[in-house]
């Protein structure tokens, strides 16, 4: 970010010369320069004039969205604006002095991305982000639009650099736009089976987006994912590589913790034998080999030499990054986090930042939206952790349980098209890890009869869940049982008969079903909510309906 040298090509085979330790590594020349500069004068004026056309269209549906009541009015900036100009996203992110960092993969994406921005801004960059639009195109867009002004020029976009939280799928296009300084690639799940489909079909994406990219790209890959690793295969600019050194000590039988694990990368993507493992972390993250071909884990760059769990909300990594050694405090429950750190550590220093604000930035990091984020009701304290998919679902209740104590629950699971409309998916979730660990238990969600059957054959008892569906169940509508509750209800029955006969109407929706998953925590204790994404974006919406939290979206960068 400070110096601008070349840099040598690195191979990701483990047979290969050892690379230049990333300490020895000169730091990388911004991919692109400003080529709006570079045109010719009437030409800039004219691409200024249309952008700003677009900004003050984008900005006027954003107020209008925003006065009905139709959200925060943030996505749909974007996605006017570049109906009205298809290039705005292109012409306004070259103006950025110090370009863009994107970071896409299965899991992890928010979460590293709000390390890495806390860690340059702590640099004394001005950061901007797309928390408040989607990781879609639309969405990096409207991060764009929103700080523009009507002349079709960024606002302050000197010393400022932007970190972008980038869908699987639309990397691509977005790349093609937008060439990053640097590329974090965190892991690949199986996820959303019908809008992504398998695994391969996102890295055929991927890779697509890789040939896109310039020689002045740095790629950071995490060397304990075999598929993500291999991305680095033949890419002629510079990549680093991520990556534990350690066992993780949890306190768990290492049996016992990988029974139902989900392997989503079993074979050598060379050879098709199937990978052993030295060290075996979750899913399929670890110290693997193909015992047919050689094909090996690279050496990590950045490493965690030494991993301590000191409580709930803080795990202590030691790290390594050519011959110095760093202690960072993490301040988020689960060990996938310690993932994203050390991902965001590796970005920053592609990017030449010191160490001092890698260790600030992360140690005063605050957890963001559904990721571990906390929020206090009426006494009781709320805990949000997004499980979205098998790995994401498994690695939760590992830091759930892990310590043996039970906790009270609200699991929400979802089938609209954000969450993926295959729920199949929740019969490769370790909820047996759930049995006789829950002090409460409560199940809502489109789904959530679905989940309690699976819930049930995991070994919970079924009078231990309270099931709350999102609408009154069809069956008990116009039922002569249902009709003589109304009937016993008018002649003067009060409430108590009712329910000591067993003929209480069932509750139903997101807010009933808070409100008994709070009613079941005591005073001083901890709800832990595990829900899909939009169930997420629905007990958000009814906490900041209650005054509990602000407006996801508020808060903006500058």
């Amino acid at each position: 970010m400070r110096k601008e040298q070349p840099s040598q090509p690195v191979s990701s085979e483990s047979d290969q010369p050892p690379r230049e330790s990333l300490m020895e590594t000169a730091s990388l020349p911004p991919p692109k320069e400003k080529e709006i500069a570079r045109k010719p004068r009437g030409t800039r004026r004219q691409h200024a004039v249309r952008a700003g056309v677009a900004v003050m269209a984008g900005r006027t549906a954003g107020a209008i969205s925003r006065r009905l009541h139709l959200g925060g009015g943030t996505s749909i900036v974007g996605v006017v604006a570049q109906r009205v100009y298809p290039d705005i996203v292109e012409h306004l992110a070259t103006e950025l002095e110090h370009g863009s960092v994107m970071v896409t993969g299965t899991n992890g994406k928010t979460t590293t991305s709000s390390f890495i921005a806390a860690i340059l801004r702590d640099d004394g960059l001005r950061v901007w982000r797309n928390r408040e639009g989607s990781n879609l195109v639309g969405g990096v867009a409207s991060s764009l639009v929103i700080r523009a002004q009507p002349n079709g020029h960024l606002r302050r976009a000197g010393q400022a650099i932007s970190i972008l939280e980038v869908d699987e799928a639309a990397l691509p296009k977005l790349v093609s736009s937008i060439p990053p300084r640097v590329l974090v690639f965190t892991n690949l799940f199986r996820d959303q089976l019908d809008r992504y489909g398998e695994v391969d079909s996102v890295v055929s994406k991927w890779q697509q987006a890789i040939a896109l990219l310039p020689a002045t790209t740095t790629l950071v890959l995490n060397a304990d994912d075999p598929t993500i690793a291999q991305l680095g295969d033949g890419f002629p600019g510079r990549c680093l590589y991520y990556g534990i050194e350690t066992t993780l000590e949890t306190g768990e039988d290492e049996a016992e913790a990988n029974h139902h694990q989900v392997m989503d990368a079993r074979v050598c993507s060379r050879c098709g034998h199937e990978y052993e493992y030295d060290l075996h972390f979750y899913s399929h993250m670890g110290h693997y080999h193909c015992p047919q071909c050689g094909k090996q884990r690279p050496q990590p760059d950045v490493r965690v030499t030494n991993v301590q769990v000191d409580t709930f909300d803080r795990i202590r990594l030691q790290i390594e990054a050519g011959n110095q050694k760093r202690e960072i405090i993490v301040p988020l429950p689960g060990l996938y986090n310690i993932y994203n750190a050390l991902a965001a550590s590796t970005a920053s220093l592609a990017l030449d930042t010191p160490w001092e604000p890698i260790i600030s930035g992360i140690e005063q990091s605050k957890p963001v939206f559904g990721r571990g984020e906390r929020i206090q009701a009426d006494g009781k304290t709320m805990r949000l952790l997004l499980a979205k998919n098998p790995t994401g679902f498994n690695e939760v209740l590992r830091t759930l349980f892990s310590d043996g104590t039970a906790r009270h629950l609200l699991f929400i699971l979802n089938d609209n098209i954000a969450d993926g409309q295959d729920i199949s998916w929740i019969w490769d979730v370790d909820f047996e890890r759930a049995v006789g660990q829950t002090q409460t238990l409560v199940i809502s969600g489109t789904r959530a009869l679905d989940l309690a059957l699976r819930l049930k054959y995991a070994g919970i008892n079924e009078n231990a869940m309270t099931i709350v569906p999102p609408t009154r169940l069809k069956a008990m509508k116009n039922t002569p049982t249902t009709r003589s509750r109304r009937l016993k209800k008018n002649r003067g029955i009060n409430e108590g008969q009712q329910q000591s006969e067993g003929i209480d109407e069932r509750l139903y929706g997101i807010k009933n079903a808070l409100d008994s998953a709070l009613q079941q925590t005591p005073t001083g204790e901890t709800l832990f909510v595990v829900p899909t994404y939009t169930g997420l974006l629905e007990v958000h919406r009814e906490l900041e309906q209650r005054g509990f939290t602000p407006h996801y979206w508020e808060g903006r960068d500058a």
